[in-house]
């Protein structure tokens, strides 16, 4: 199966995501939420609504996936990437609170770059990645 550079980074993206962020704020205990997060709440609502607002993100970045590979740019998705991932990565920076968040935002920044690569050359993340 040949993939395009463009849909490996997008793939990347929803998998890491997906697992180390949606998930946990989804099926985690409040209590663990909170001690993760430094965010104390009353109730799960907050941490579980913005699980799902992940994964209606991830679901948008799973749309140019068969764009990408039809030979299309998606510049929708790329667009919504970039400022989702670069806007996460500038807001963990500047708001350092462990190891993880730095990791996670170092994570978000590279995801932000590649996407801006993608917008500047359009046909290279189109070739295939192997």
């Amino acid at each position: 199966m040949h993939i395009s550079w463009l849909s490996l980074l997008l793939i990347i993206k929803i998998a890491v995501t997906g697992l180390l962020v949606a998930a946990p704020l989804l099926r985690l205990p409040k209590a663990r939420l909170e001690q993760l997060t430094h965010i104390t709440t009353q109730t799960s609502l907050f941490f579980r609504l913005y699980g799902m607002a992940i994964t209606a993100l991830l679901v948008g970045y799973a749309f140019g996936i068969p764009a990408a590979e039809d030979g299309r740019f998606p510049w929708g998705v790329v667009c919504m990437g970039t400022v989702s991932n670069g806007g996460a990565a500038i807001l963990l920076l500047l708001n350092p609170q462990s190891t993880n968040t730095r990791v996670l935002a170092a994570f978000f920044a590279l995801i932000a770059l590649g996407l801006i690569a993608a917008m500047l050359l359009p046909a290279g993340a189109l070739r295939k990645a192997w």
